[in-house]
This record gives structure tokens, sequence and C-alpha cells, in this order.
């Protein structure tokens, strides 16, 4: 995606419409970053000037209902937290979650993960992911989802308000694709700052939402 850069209309609305007696859970994207070069993993890429400042809008709009801020140690990921904080003129702690990215809940410590990126390209990576294949390096994607939402769901429970955890496309594909039970497709990668948005508590069922779907969870 190039500039102008904007918040996604499904994070718009899921933070507007949150309810007041829910946690409201997004699995976000970072902010606009710069290019990857070729070739490389990538993680020490940082933010656009005009990805701070769209993270800044998100937090405006947030505000007051901010209520925990998690993110992948990627500098980058850290930089979108930093930047939504700031704008939700809050006092708040980032906290550094590795299920979210280095690794990440989908990658297995080592090198053997970053050799298959390399030989079959992150388009096909992403796709084996959706699909829930299993790849040298990397967890199995659909209980790794499943660890994944567990540990955010784990984390919000009981504090009604909007919980932030900032990582990266291919964590939001994936989730989204096994939560939903949708084979997402390079179409459907998130935009920055689009999310994965679930909602639990209130003793109302859980439910995932992303883009034009929404499900019950399929866990427990």
């Amino acid at each position: 995606m190039t500039g102008p850069f904007i918040i996604p209309e499904p994070t718009l609305r899921a933070v507007r419409e949150a309810p007041p007696g829910r946690a409201t859970v997004l699995l976000i994207r970072h902010s606009a970053r710069g290019p990857i070069p070729a070739g490389e993993p990538g993680n020490d890429v940082l933010l656009l000037p005009e990805g701070k400042e769209l993270a800044r809008d998100l937090g405006r709009l947030v505000r007051a209902r901010l209520r925990t801020v998690h993110a992948s140690p990627v500098r980058r990921c850290i930089e979108t937290a930093e930047s939504i904080v700031d704008g939700a003129e809050i006092e708040a702690n980032i906290v550094e979650d590795r299920h979210l990215g280095h690794p990440g809940v989908y990658v297995e410590p080592g090198p053997a993960a970053w050799a298959t990126w390399q030989g079959l390209g992150h388009e096909r990576v992403m796709a084996h992911l959706v699909a829930g294949d299993r790849l040298a390096g990397l967890a199995d994607p659909v209980p790794a989802s499943r660890r994944l939402v567990g540990h955010v769901l784990a984390t919000a429970a009981g504090a009604p308000g909007v919980h932030l955890f900032v990582t990266h496309d291919s964590l939001v594909t994936t989730a989204a694709a096994h939560c939903l039970g949708q084979p997402l497709g390079k179409a459907d990668w998130p935009w920055y700052l689009e999310a994965l948005v679930l909602l639990d508590g209130g003793g109302a069922a859980r439910t995932a939402s992303y883009r034009r779907w929404t499900a019950e969870l399929p866990w427990p």
C-alpha cells in the first residue's frame, strides 16, 4: 500500500462501536513503514513519518478507552504503539510481546523458518499458514492461532475497553483465517492499522471480526 495513508474503515468502526461493558481486542498490523529490501527479513525497517502520524490519529480516536498495549519487539511495532499512546494522551505501559513477533507464535526459534521464507517466498508461506500446513521452522498453524487468541483474550479478561496488540500482516491474516474459517488470500492481507477484532466478556459469546466476516470463536 502506498500513501496517502488512512486508518482502515473496519478499524475505525471497531473503535467507535466498542461496547462499553466488554473487552475489545484489536490484533492490529503496525502502521505505515518504509520498503523492505529484497531478500531481507526487514526487522530494522522503521515507520515512515506519515505512519507515526497515522498511529497518533488512531490514538486520538481511542483516547481514555485504551486499556492495555502490547507490541511485537520489532521496532516498527513498538513505534506504532508509542505513537498510538502519544495520540491518546494517556499513561500506558507498552509490553513487548514475543507472541506477536521476533519470532511470533507461528515461528519456532532457530534459522529454519527464515530458510523456509527465502525458499518459498512470503506469499506462498502465507498461503500455507492460512491453509493450516506445517512448514520447516514454523509451528503447526491452527494450534498456534488458538494459543495466540487465548493469550490476547486472557490479557484483556475482565477489563472492558480497547486492548491493542500490535503485530505483523502474517499474524493478523493467519489468525483471522483460522478464527473465521476463511481461506484468506493475498487480497485479504491487512492494510496498515487493519485489525482482527475479538470481543470478549459481558456475558455474550466471544466473536471474531475481520473485514466483512464475523463468527463466534471456534475455541472455548
